[in-house]
């Protein structure tokens, strides 16, 4: 609806509520306004909200009306996005205006205007000295000179492929290189596209050439699940799509785990394509997040890497989409908007019409289930790439294992003299213990006395090093006591083990080695983690230890011993996933052995030498294929997903009775419409495995069903009536998780 001098449209906001509000904007405006940022007074506050429709209601007082400001002339949420976030919103039961927030960048939520700054770049100086390059030792420099000979670079780009600001800096200082502004020579990727790549590529094997001349000849939106063996080439299939697809002019997004994001993982890009490489993750400042998506939207750069949110960025000719490990957990966002990626993704290329392809050695049973009904097409790749062969798995039982100071720390005996004879041959070692710290825990002996987090369920780590008790759930630490605070005694007991102690205990067993320990306490950013692995690829570093950052993406070929310490922790999980995601990791982590010339072995120590689950693993007759339709059969017969679809209902304050009361008054509601929806189950309501958790008490109740269409419903006629009847207090909070991949 127009007046001569408004518009009034419809606005999201970024509040828990599943309903646009009507403001007016000066100005006669059309379609091209839809998911413009506005400033709006809103409940008295000033805020950002995104226009989503005209107002076409004839009966609304304009005068009434508070005037909204138009942030944006003309919007950047391109309209397949837009429809992108208005499914999320629908199907993960999540408000419109509150999903816009979670997928704009910090400063455009802030109303930050969608444009550049100073974006800071390096170039080789005109006429330098052949003497000051003769002059350069370093390594990194002379790369970063090599680099710069193929044309200007941005300082971001040298950050992602593992230089350091101090190289740069030295080299500046030397009159070798300078700092330049790069805004201003900017063109659209596309404009080069005659000469794509920098590097000619190695020639695919024969199962590569079949997947690549798939995913080439798909017409319009279809899901590839590549099923690659560890080593396979997988990522080699990517780069020969997208290279396809740029050469049409068309965009692609790269979705990789946080957890994948080191130098080598972008240093493939940038060394394979002439064309701009944006790049999205939490390592960077909000700026060069914006910068990134200003790029992919004007079309400066062709290719986007990026952590999930970067799948909403707006890109006018997306042609592609990959998802790299899609099975991981960091793909599912636990908190306010609580979408999946994968799921996501799917969805944005079948409204682009485009192909997707999701890429794992190990992939998540759901998106087997979809390959198995013919809703993904699924390429298998049996062979690594190179000729190089599959390790052999094999168990050390530890009830025959000596009870020696090793096996304390989660080395046995065995595996001890294993390690001694990789190493004395010159060969590589990895380690792997998916928990960090010291010890588990720390108890009294004398009156059994656990230190617990005060702020949530959770038992205390030791982490001797820091001398600190840490909480892994809320980051909380206190020192490292030496008395009971109950009985006072100093008969303190450290029970389990970390990466921390069986990194001390292999120092001390192999004093001659070098030990590189790789897990959240000693990595905290990409550069860290690149110093180790360099320092593992020369061959400087011959034993590693950590925990699942080692486990995924990374080339160690010298590597010929892999250990798994612990499995017999994921056996008897009350999580029905555990063992899907225990044989991923085990997969996963053994496929770093053996990826070179020389033979690969695994070795698990189990006290359960005899259980299924683990003689799954070790046959030589089953790959991960032949386990994943073992789990499957399991999840059929108890009703499980993906044969049936879940949702949680939750609650938590930071008063537990008001948490409570809430979830039974919800259990309540949910009695009266139950009728109505016979199909779907639903359990009493109960307190979370970990009910307190960083001073909010949690309870939840856990509604399936096979039929999603009517678990929907359900869950939207739940939440009309939560909101319509105003029955969330200002202290609780209410949340509706759909597909959840982690029990409560």
């Amino acid at each position: 609806m127009t007046s001569l001098s408004y518009t009034l449209v419809n606005v999201a906001v970024n509040r828990p509520m599943f309903r646009d509000f009507v403001y007016k904007i000066a100005g006669v405006h059309t379609d091209e306004c839809l998911g413009s940022r506005v400033s709006i007074n809103f409940a008295g506050s000033n805020d950002i909200g995104v226009i989503t429709s005209l107002c076409s209601d004839a009966s609304i007082d304009e005068k009434k009306l508070k005037e909204a400001t138009l942030i944006d002339e003309k919007s950047f949420i391109t309209a397949e996005l837009f429809q992108t976030l208005q499914f999320g919103s629908n199907y993960y039961q999540y408000p419109l205006g509150q999903c816009f927030n979670v997928a704009l960048p910090k400063l455009l939520r802030e109303g930050r205007a969608f444009n550049y700054e100073s974006i800071p770049a390096l170039r080789l100086k005109e006429n330098v000295n052949p003497l000051a390059l003769k002059r350069i030792k370093s390594q990194e420099q002379q790369q970063i000179i090599n680099i710069l000979a193929q044309g200007n670079v941005r300082r971001k780009e040298l950050r992602e492929r593992g230089f350091s600001s101090q190289q740069e800096t030295a080299l500046i200082k030397k009159g070798i290189i300078e700092l330049i502004e790069y805004k201003a020579q900017y063109q659209t990727f596309y404009d080069n596209i005659s000469d794509l790549l920098k590097e000619k590529p190695p020639i695919p094997n024969l199962e590569q050439q079949n997947a690549i001349h798939m995913i080439n000849s798909a017409k319009g939106f279809k899901v590839f699940l590549v099923n690659g063996v560890t080593g396979s080439g997988k990522t080699e299939i990517y780069l020969r799509v997208i290279e396809e697809i740029l050469k049409k002019g068309k965009s692609v997004i790269v979705l990789v785990p946080e957890i994948a994001l080191t130098p080598q993982t972008f240093e493939r890009f940038y060394r394979r394509f002439n064309t701009p490489v944006a790049t999205i993750h939490s390592a960077l400042s909000d700026r060069e997040r914006l910068d990134a998506y200003i790029d992919m939207y004007k079309e400066r750069a062709g290719i986007l890497i990026g952590t999930r949110t970067s799948l909403f960025t707006p890109i006018k000719n997306l042609g592609l989409i990959v998802i790299d490990e899609e099975h991981d957990s960091s793909f599912k966002q636990t908190e306010t908007f609580r979408y999946h990626a994968r799921n996501l993704a799917i969805m944005r290329a079948k409204i682009n019409n485009c192909p997707i392809i999701l890429g794992s050695a190990t992939p998540s049973l759901e998106s087997f289930y979809n390959a198995y009904n013919g809703l993904y097409t699924k390429i298998d790749l049996t062979t690594r790439a190179g000729g190089a062969t599959m390790p052999g798995i094999s168990l050390i039982d530890l009830k025959n294992e000596p009870l020696t100071e090793g096996i304390k720390t989660g080395i046995s005996a065995s595996l001890e003299n294993e390690i001694g004879e990789e190493t004395a041959k010159g060969n590589q070692v990895l380690l792997f213990l998916n928990r960090r710290g010291f010890s588990h825990h720390l108890v009294c002996h004398k009156c059994g006395y656990v230190f617990m987090c005060p702020h949530c369920d959770n038992l205390l780590t030791v982490h001797k090093n820091a001398n600190r008790l840490l909480c892994h759930v809320c980051e909380n630490s206190m020192p490292l006591p030496h008395v009971c605070p109950q009985c006072h005694e100093a008969s303190l007991l450290e029970q389990g083990f970390g990466t921390e102690q069986v990194y001390e205990y292999l120092h001390i067993r192999y004093p001659d080695i070098n030990i590189e320990r790789i897990d959240r306490d000693t990595i905290t950013n990409k550069n860290q983690l690149e110093q180790r692995l360099k320092r593992i690829r020369s061959g400087e570093s011959q034993i590693m230890i950590g925990t699942q950052i080692l486990a995924k993406g990374h080339d160690f070929p010298n590597v010929t011993l892999v250990g798994i310490l612990d499995i017999d922790s994921a056996l008897f999980s009350d999580d029905f996933r555990a063992l899907e995601t225990t044989t991923q990791l085990i997969t996963q982590v053994s496929g770093r052995a053996g990826r070179g010339q020389k033979k690969g072995r695994v070795i698990i120590q189990t006290h359960h030498n005899d259980n299924f689950f683990i003689n799954l693993l070790i046959s030589p007759h089953n790959n991960y294929d032949f386990i994943a339709s073992e789990l499957l059969k399991t999840r059929k017969k108890l009703s499980l997903p993906p044969y049936t679809n879940q949702a949680f209902i939750l609650s938590n304050s930071a008063d537990r009775n008001k948490a409570f009361a809430f979830i039974k008054m919800l259990e309540q509601k949910i009695a009266l419409i139950a009728p109505n929806y016979a199909n779907v189950h639903i359990t009493n309501a109960m307190s979370d495995k970990m009910e307190k958790q960083q001073n909010r008490y949690h309870f939840h109740i856990l509604a399936s069903c096979e039929n999603r269409v009517t678990l929907n419903q359900f869950l939207n006629h739940l939440r009309q009536i939560v909101y319509n009847n105003k029955l969330i207090s200002a202290d609780v909070r209410f949340a509706i998780e759909i597909d959840p991949i982690f029990m409560y």
